[in-house]
């Protein structure tokens, strides 16, 4: 079965940095190889980050070779190897707004700025771009995935976070996990176009990147038909 194309600098087995005009730049940043993003809507020269990790300086860097503004911060959740960078970049970007489940808010120092992400929300990125909030809980309480819906020839997007990896799904032994709520979200993220680009929260497989389609094939997670199969994988 042939699956759906990615963009030429997503098909990779190294994360590409900010590649001018393309609407997703990926970084990997730290011991624990999270995925951090920039998501831009270049003809307002806008961006939003996704999940800062405590190494800024390559993001900061494009974002100012490029004279882009960032306007928002998007938290998938909010487990330290997420959010490690979010005081620094806050201070830095006073203005951006950042976006969160309040259901994982308890890990955060109080702070301005916040915007309580709800399921099913449209949040604007410039005059061209739009965010669709997912509740996608099991991993986390408040864990969220970010859709961007298709624009012209660019494919949809979804940020992952620690929910849906490629061929395999976060871990659910956490206070506030659940293979309840993880055998949810997957079931619902199922339902989303099949040439939707999977963008995870870590580089755990060689690819950086992968498709709905090819994830309802080969991911085992996403074959479960109940929450005790998804709860006995290895």
């Amino acid at each position: 079965m042939a699956h759906p194309l990615l963009p030429n600098h997503l098909a990779k087995t190294e994360a590409q940095g900010l590649v001018p005009n393309e609407a997703i730049a990926q970084y990997e940043i730290g011991s624990l190889k999270n995925f951090v993003y920039l998501l831009v809507d270049w003809a307002d020269k806008t961006a939003a980050w996704v999940d800062p990790q405590s190494d800024l300086s390559h993001p900061l860097s494009d974002l100012k070779k490029q004279k882009l503004q960032l306007t928002h911060i998007l938290l998938t959740h909010t487990h330290p190897d997420h959010i490690a960078g979010l005081g620094e970049l806050a201070s830095q970007f006073p203005k951006a707004q950042i976006v969160v489940h309040p259901k994982d808010t308890h890990r955060l120092k109080a702070r301005h700025g916040l915007h309580l992400a709800t399921q099913g929300e449209e949040i604007p990125l410039g005059k061209n771009t739009v965010i669709q909030v997912h509740h996608t809980p099991g991993h986390s309480a408040g864990e969220c995935s970010y859709f961007i819906p298709a624009q012209g020839q660019r494919p949809p997007y979804l940020f992952t976070g620690d929910t849906l990896f490629i061929r395999d799904c976060g871990r659910t032994d956490f206070p506030d996990s659940s293979n309840e709520e993880m055998f949810a979200s997957l079931q619902a993220l199922k339902k989303l176009p099949r040439e939707t680009v999977i963008l995870p929260g870590h580089h755990y497989k060689n690819e950086c990147a992968s498709t709905l389609a090819r994830e309802i094939e080969e991911s085992a997670p996403l074959k479960c038909r109940s929450v005790q199969e998804l709860a006995d994988l290895p």
